[in-house]
């Protein structure tokens, strides 16, 4: 498995906070459409990146 940069790390850690806070003021997702949705982002990051 490789090694995940610093700056990768917390690229995708800002954008999963972002979709959260975003989430919290809405209440738009549920807990399983919010999983499914960070699931994607950690996907399409590690896709680009590697």
């Amino acid at each position: 498995m490789k090694e995940i940069s610093k700056q990768l790390l917390q690229e995708i850690t800002l954008q999963v906070l972002h979709m959260e806070r975003k989430n919290l003021r809405s209440k738009a997702r549920s807990d399983q459409k919010m999983s499914e949705e960070l699931q994607k982002v950690i996907v399409e990051y590690a896709r680009r990146n590697h």
